[in-house]
């Protein structure tokens, strides 16, 4: 009998004896860190699981542990374990004064449970990470920075190169910069837009982060022109929600019509207005990294201005008004389904149905720089097509939110809409963007 038990235990053992190590898969890993980072980790065990996880880092000579986990045992093989843990240790460096700026090591260790009560297998890794708390260099090149409330400005500066991203910010709108080609290393440029609603205070500057996010940020010196913007009373008719909803709500899966006409109007003119300028947003993080065009932006041929930009528009139904709308472009009218024309050279974005302005051409041209056409027609491109200034681009019509036959135009820097009156004019394209370019161009290195 003793026999017998001794021989079922050896086979026990036998049977469940782990002869694997622990696996330390490192997900996360930065090669840099600045005041704070993270890694991510996943340990596994598939055999008896894992008993302890111990994290650390280590710098000429001193070490300090980041993380220390011990997880319970288990005696048999139907007993609970831990075969597998991800953990998320963070590398806040305030944390760990022992640090200095430089090279130093994270070390993993992980145990499993051992064999027999007394025999546990371990692995260890550690990886080389670098810890560098100094911001990156930041200067502003260019100078005379006028910007009108509404209105858009190019701003040159320079940082080190090969830093992780940078741009402008007008308040708490953020505009992606963009490396200069043909001017010294490190050069960016940037379109910014002033909302028409932004204070003349309004904060503008430049900003770079390293890839330790380190971040640097200049103050850019400028003066406001104030904006001056009409106030207009619409009225809402149901013939006009009837004429306009239907076709909207059918190509729009993102609203849904009302309980009534007027709940359904606001649905479109607040709601789906809102959905449409956020997915242009999102459209301009597709724009080239450099102008696609040399030569003043166009207004429509022959056309008269029917609505102007910023127009502030409440809408009354039955007398009494129901909403408040910014009109965030021109409203630009001629003959019936008349041709039109690319304002300027670029490439095609979006060519299909966008809620509000119905059949709608978005062109890139560069920089973050978009041009809008709404209400058409007809549409003659397509998305990815390279157009020339002065293109067709389709037909003027009343698709979308549209009382009548007319092109929607609208000029956009990277999701904020501005006005176009600026990039119709040669003398503001010179002294605002040809010059400062060219300028950046030919500076010494």
């Amino acid at each position: 009998m003793a026999i017998a038990a001794v021989v079922a235990f050896f086979v026990y053992l036998i049977w469940t004896w782990d002869l694997s190590d622990p696996t330390i898969d490192w997900q996360d890993t930065p090669e840099t860190i600045g005041k704070t980072g993270r890694l991510s980790l996943r340990l596994e065990d598939p055999g008896k699981g894992l008993r302890q996880v111990m994290v650390a880092v280590e710098q000429a000579g001193q070490r300090q542990v980041l993380l220390d986990e011990s997880y319970a045992g288990s005696g048999w093989p139907w007993q609970d374990r831990t075969p597998q843990r991800s953990v998320a240790v963070s590398l806040e460096t305030a944390q760990m004064p022992m640090l200095a700026e430089g090279p130093f090591r994270v070390q993993v260790r992980a145990v499993d449970q051992p064999n027999l009560w007394l025999f546990s297998r371990s692995t260890e890794d550690t990886r080389e990470l670098t810890l560098d708390q100094t911001p990156p260099t930041l200067a502003v090149l260019s100078s005379q920075h006028n910007i009108r409330q509404g209105g858009s400005d190019l701003i040159v500066y320079r940082s080190e190169a090969g830093v992780a991203a940078s741009g402008g910010m007008v308040g708490e709108n953020g505009f992606r910069g963009y490396p200069l080609t043909g001017a010294p290393e490190g050069t960016f440029a940037v379109i910014v837009g002033m909302a028409y609603d932004q204070p003349p205070d309004t904060r503008i500057a430049v900003w770079a982060e390293d890839q330790a996010g380190n971040r640097s940020e200049r103050n850019v010196p400028y003066e406001v022109l104030a904006g001056r913007f009409r106030k207009r009373r619409i009225d809402i008719s149901d013939s006009f929600i009837d004429s306009v909803a239907p076709e909207i709500l059918a190509r729009s899966d993102e609203v849904q019509g009302g309980s009534s006409k007027l709940e359904t109007f606001l649905a479109i003119n607040a709601r789906l207005r809102e959905i449409n300028h956020e997915f242009i947003r999102e459209l301009s993080e597709r724009s080239a990294g450099r102008l696609l065009w040399n030569e003043p932006f166009r207004q429509l041929s022959n056309s008269q201005v029917e609505a102007l930009f910023a127009d502030q528009r409440t809408y009354y139904y039955d007398g009494k008004a129901v909403d408040e709308q910014t009109h965030q472009g021109f409203d630009l009218a001629s003959t019936a389904q008349s041709p039109v024309e690319a304002a300027n050279a670029g490439k095609v974005l979006w060519a299909d149905y966008l809620g509000i302005y119905g059949n709608c051409v978005i062109l890139d041209h560069g920089l973050g720089l978009l041009s809008l056409y709404g209400h058409l027609s007809a549409i003659d491109v397509a998305a990815g097509d390279d157009v020339q200034r002065g293109q067709s681009l389709g037909r003027t019509g009343r698709t979308g939110l549209a009382g009548g036959d007319h092109l929607h135009f609208s000029t956009i820097a990277q999701g904020v809409q501005v006005n176009p009156l600026e990039w119709w004019d040669e003398k503001w394209l010179e002294n605002h963007v040809f010059n400062r370019l060219e300028a950046a161009r030919t500076a010494p290195e």
